[in-house]
């Protein structure tokens, strides 16, 4: 055999060779399976929220209020479904601020006097105006609470902290009241009329009132069980809050209520249970 047909006999040993242990490697390597393939993508994370009850209290905040801010005390009373999804309530019980009046409000009282009131009402008495206006009592916010984003965070690389931020959306109960200043006589701007009854140009809306919320959130875990927690809710509910015929037919009543849409800023203290956190594999 000359040296050309034999070089030519290994090539084609070696061409074969290939032919036949390409899709034995393959097959090796789709059947070899990574230590990681089923591993989760974060290793020994702790489950900040799973499975655990969170109870807190705090303050909470009007913002934009159009006669009257209010500062609640806030509860704060939840259950972590898993770490992403959860139930939870939020509840300003008590207005500590009942008379803290927004800055309109002061501009109205200050260009509202006895001498520019009128009879037939269009322009109130200070003290009418303010008996007709309502404002925040209580709020009650029954809410699913959604989280898309964990993490953690430094301080001056010093501090460490676990966070989250969710999204909010549920019902909302909002108690309005008023209060009757001295001097108040909403009485002569209402007039019996003989088909309709009593009919009158100013009268206070007040009462539980349903509405929805939707907002957002954020809790800062100073350890596994205790965090900062702080809301910001979008109140969605009909309200009259001048307490004043709007549409002009002589009568206050429900054709005179439109939609308001009032923001509340909150921070609670919260402590999860049970203290001890569950730890991933």
């Amino acid at each position: 055999m000359t040296k050309k047909a034999h070089t030519m006999k290994k090539g084609i040993a070696l061409l074969v060779g290939c032919l036949v242990g390409i899709p034995a490697i393959t097959q090796a390597a789709q059947e070899r399976k990574s230590p990681l393939a089923d591993a989760p993508a974060i290793r020994k994370r702790f489950e900040l929220r799973a499975n655990r009850l969170e109870v807190g209290v705090g303050l909470t905040q009007t913002i934009g209020q159009d006669f009257y801010n209010a500062l609640l005390l806030n509860l704060r009373l939840g259950y972590h479904i898993t770490d992403w999804i959860g139930v939870s309530v939020s509840a300003g019980l008590l207005n500590v601020t009942p008379n803290w009046r927004s800055s309109f409000n002061d501009q109205l009282n200050s260009n509202l006097t006895t001498a520019t009131a009128t009879p037939d009402g269009k322009t109130p008495t200070p003290a009418n105006a303010a008996a007709a206006e309502n404002r925040i009592g209580m709020v009650i916010l029954p809410q699913v609470d959604l989280v898309p984003f964990t993490g953690k965070f430094s301080l001056f690389g010093k501090l460490f902290m676990n966070y989250d931020l969710y999204l909010l959306a549920g019902p909302a109960l909002v108690n309005l009241i008023s209060k009757t200043p001295t001097g108040a006589n909403l009485t002569t701007e209402c007039r019996t009329d003989p088909d309709f009854g009593q009919m009158c140009k100013a009268r206070p809306y007040t009462g539980m009132k349903f509405g929805g919320n939707v907002g957002f959130g954020m809790h800062a875990f100073v350890n596994n069980y205790f965090a900062i927690n702080v809301e910001a809710h979008n109140l969605i509910y009909k309200n009259n809050a001048a307490g004043r015929d709007v549409n002009g037919n002589g009568d206050v009543n429900s054709f005179d209520l439109q939609w308001t849409y009032n923001w509340m800023v909150g921070l609670n203290a919260v402590f999860f249970l049970p203290a001890h956190v569950k730890v991933s594999h």
